[in-house]
């Protein structure tokens, strides 16, 4: 079908964006990196298009971005390869596909729109192992599912996705949400510096609380520690993540961080906080008998001093019940 596809110079002012436009909207840095490459090279890899019937105008099928970098620069027309005749839209579907998985790839939103437009075509073993990969996504039926709930967020958690600050397993773990839940949870990851895997264990805590508790989402998200944490001006996003976090490791490990509290205040005490040279590590968790004790020293004289701190230290009733557990 595609060997008789010749290429055609078409006005923009006859193109209509794609269904796909906003999904595959890049930032202003990609944007302005190809509105350079178009007027230092011109177009590569020419835009398909749709031809609408009767209308004297054409559907973008792939190259939404392309034609809008054309528009900035002025263009008045530009090169596109018509589908042909009778085109259908599983093999529009196709060109876009494959057109963009080899040469930028695809962000979360749109990974998500695809699956479940794939899904209009065929069942979800063929969806998973023939066309994920192109997706830049392993061929796993569970991968696929997740994506499915990803694709039914709504609008702000797509625009999140589309700009790579929404991670697949957040996104499935927010499908399964109330909405009240998520547009609760919603200022935390767009406010908070929270990895891809930071945020699952974000939600995965105030999911653990609310349902220990018996209350919502957007219940335990509403308390005033979290709220205060979130909003305080004068921290960085990195400093009210922490203070987020800590409030959550509490709550969800109320004896482990009881623990971890009074350890750290004992050490304080003996004065071991703040001290590079030696540092001294509990037991994973709070269980099992063995402490860890790091020592750093430049030479044989500083070697003596903190082995003598440390026979100091050993002596003292403190640092024995510190150990004792």
């Amino acid at each position: 079908m595609a060997s008789a596809i010749q290429w055609q110079e078409i006005p923009l002012a006859q193109i209509l964006p794609s269904e796909e436009a906003a999904a595959a909207a890049g930032t202003a840095p990609e944007m302005d990196r190809l509105v350079a490459s178009l007027r230092e090279v011109g177009l590569l890899n020419p835009i398909w298009v749709r031809p609408r019937p009767g209308e004297g105008r054409y559907q973008v099928i792939t190259g939404s971005r392309r034609l809008e970098a054309a528009a900035r620069l002025g263009w008045q027309e530009i090169p596109a390869r018509p589908a042909p005749a009778g085109a259908s839209d599983f093999f529009c579907l196709l060109v876009h596909l494959v057109d963009n998985a080899y040469s930028r790839g695809f962000n979360l939103r749109e990974q998500a729109a695809l699956a479940a437009r794939l899904l209009e075509h065929c069942d979800r073993e063929t969806v998973a192992a023939r066309y994920l990969p192109y997706l830049g996504l392993p061929p796993s039926r569970a991968h696929l599912e997740r994506l499915l709930k990803a694709a039914g967020l709504e609008a702000p958690w797509q625009q999140l996705a589309a700009l790579g600050r929404l991670s697949l397993g957040a996104a499935a773990r927010l499908a399964e949400w109330d909405p009240e839940g998520r547009a609760a949870a919603r200022p935390f990851l767009e406010g908070l510096s929270l990895s891809q895997s930071k945020q699952e264990e974000f939600l995965d805590q105030v999911g653990l609380l609310a349902r220990r508790e018996g209350v919502l989402a957007s219940a335990v998200l509403s308390r005033d520690e979290l709220c205060r944490a979130l909003a305080e001006p004068d921290r960085t996003p990195q400093e009210r993540t922490a203070v987020v976090r800590q409030h959550l490791y509490r709550w969800v490990y109320p004896r482990l961080s009881a623990a971890r509290q009074a350890f750290e205040r004992t050490l304080a005490r003996l004065g071991l906080t703040g001290t590079p040279r030696l540092r001294l590590t509990p037991p994973v968790a709070f269980e099992g008998p063995d402490y860890h004790l790091e020592i750093k020293f430049r030479d044989a004289t500083e070697l003596q001093h903190l082995l003598a701190e440390i026979t100091r230290l050993t002596r003292q009733e403190e640092f024995a019940d510190l150990t004792r557990g």
